[in-house]
């Protein structure tokens, strides 16, 4: 299976500390964030991945070279203009097709293990598995609703304490079969969340969430990202 990082944000919630520097690249035990996404993808035998690129791509281009160094194959794919979640994977379609792959967001660490949400997603024959874990605090995050057998039934984007329906936060991990890629739309902005789900949703197809225990840090704003440092430098994770 092969894998396509999301690593073009710009990181605004996070200067100064992005105001020179990517966000994937910010550090964690010394550490960028997104070579501890390529050691954990590499863990589990993934060892082709696109890169997705806007904001600052030499200064990632630099860092991890053509993945030689990791043990690992990455391959590029920079955006003129923001496409999105959704858009920036259509852009690498080339690289993506032919069998399911992965997609992870370049700022944020978790220890899930992957391996069991591949085999659910092929158990289910899904369009999309959408990697969930719950939180206490849901407000600041995509919220999931799921039926007993894990299908997705709704997607709320960071709603309102009034409008919560579930704890189950959308990670930004999904498995994904090649055939979802036609419904994506090619060059121009395109969200998975907010555009792609909700019409495979509409139009009834297999979109499943399989609910992962472990550790999850989506580094968004400073105080997520000292969050993530201590629960690093603490041994939760790393």
């Amino acid at each position: 299976m092969k894998a396509c990082i999301l690593a073009g944000g710009e990181g605004r919630r996070l200067r100064p500390l992005t105001s020179f520097l990517p966000k994937p690249l910010v550090p964690v035990l010394g550490k960028p964030v997104l070579h501890h996404i390529v050691e954990r993808l590499k863990s589990f035998g993934i060892t082709e991945m696109a890169v997705t690129l806007m904001y600052l791509p030499e200064m990632i281009k630099n860092s991890l070279g053509d993945g030689s160094d990791m043990g690992v194959s990455i391959h590029y794919f920079t955006e003129e203009t923001p496409l999105g979640t959704a858009g920036g994977v259509k852009a690498c379609q080339t690289f993506l097709e032919g069998d399911d792959f992965l997609v992870i967001s370049g700022d944020g660490l978790c220890d899930f293990h992957l391996p069991e949400a591949l085999a659910f997603h092929r158990q289910k024959k899904a369009d999309v598995t959408v990697i969930l874990t719950p939180q206490s605090q849901p407000l600041e995050y995509g919220l999931v609703q799921i039926e007993d057998d894990g299908r997705i039934t709704r997607f709320a984007e960071k709603p309102a304490w009034g409008q919560v329906f579930s704890n189950l936060v959308n990670t930004g991990i999904y498995i994904i079969s090649p055939r979802v890629l036609s419904e994506i739309p090619t060059g121009r902005f395109y969200d998975f969340a907010k555009d792609l789900f909700p019409k495979l949703l509409a139009a009834g197809r297999p979109v499943y969430g399989i609910e992962m225990k472990g550790y999850w840090c989506d580094i968004g704003d400073t105080d997520a990202y000292r969050r993530c440092v201590i629960d690093a430098l603490n041994g939760v994770i790393s």
